[in-house]
């Protein structure tokens, strides 16, 4: 069974529905009457992060940026942070993680107003809930044919520190830093959302050919990715698959009409992010790969699936 299946499981176990949820399982977060956004993100040792390649302040605080990301990706305005830590019999241990959690919460205005605290044998886990508001959301359903792909930032550093790592390296300083500090793209998609530009959007946490397919599957719609307009990290060395299929760069993929191209280049300047068109979404179903000469191809793999085999990932 894969992750996919699993929490579809999952959300057919817990999700009968509700009048006081809006938008509930699928997306990026949840979006409850009164216009409160909700999500969660689970950050383990020894699966998202190690102690021998980030310390613990800045393995809380990129836990508090990925759950911050999920936020940016419905266009909503943070408010708080909730912080629930499991580690072993360390006191200073859960200190360091929440100072980095309150280090992500600081960068954006927003506080921990709570959560709770657990002895754990091993490994040590974080969760952090973010709390937004948003009077409307961008959710990954809007894609519609014709419309243009875009990515904010560029992609693969995370996933090039990571392999560094794996193969008892260092990292490029450029590439650690975007592992070990996520960038804020809150005020990003909070413009691409109240100027109606984005019209469906995700952050990029499993790789950008997983989270388009993410998009599509949600749109009904296929989605083209050249690869040649992708814009790879200078920590990844110009390689081009831990662009296309490394995870957490939490980045924002979305789409938005043809018309809106000149604004949304603009929107980049004013926030001081670049934004590059990668592709386009097509009727049909699923992702495939073009190259400078329009020759396409399905992508080599997906994402990072956790429940994958290891040869799978």
């Amino acid at each position: 069974m894969d992750e996919a299946e699993l929490v579809r499981r999952l959300v057919a176990i817990g999700w009968k529905g509700s009048r006081a949820v809006r938008l509930g399982p699928g997306d990026d977060a949840a979006w409850v009457r009164g216009g409160v956004v909700i999500s969660t993100d689970l950050a383990v040792e020894g699966v998202h992060f190690r102690f021998d390649w980030i310390s613990p302040a800045e393995a809380g605080f990129r836990a508090g940026a990925a759950a911050l990301s999920d936020l940016a990706a419905m266009g909503a305005a943070p408010e708080a942070l909730l912080v629930s830590l499991a580690v072993p019999h360390d006191p200073s241990l859960a200190q360091a993680l929440q100072r980095g959690v309150r280090g992500a919460g600081d960068r954006v205005g927003v506080a921990i107003v709570g959560g709770d605290v657990s002895r754990s044998p091993g490994p040590v886990v974080a969760d952090v809930v973010a709390v937004g508001r948003a009077g409307t959301v961008v959710t990954r359903a809007g894609a519609e044919a014709g419309q243009g792909v875009w990515v904010s930032g560029s992609l693969g550093g995370a996933a090039a520190a990571v392999a560094a790592w794996s193969e008892d390296g260092e990292p490029h300083p450029g590439a650690r830093d975007r592992f070990a500090a996520p960038p804020d793209r809150l005020p990003l998609g909070a413009a691409l959302s109240g100027e109606g530009l984005a019209r469906a959007m995700i952050d990029i946490s499993d790789g950008l050919v997983a989270d388009a397919g993410r998009v599509g599957r949600a749109s009904g719609v296929g989605i083209v990715i050249r690869g040649r307009e992708v814009p790879v990290h200078p920590g990844a060395g110009g390689d081009l698959n831990l662009a296309l299929y490394g995870g957490e760069d939490y980045e924002l993929m979305f789409t938005a009409p043809a018309r809106a191209e000149a604004r949304i280049l603009a929107l980049g300047e004013e926030v001081s992010v670049p934004l590059t068109r990668i592709g386009r979404v097509e009727e049909g179903a699923g992702v495939v790969l073009e190259d400078s000469r329009g020759r396409r191809a399905a992508p080599a793999r997906g994402g990072y699936d956790h429940f994958a085999a290891p040869a799978e990932r």
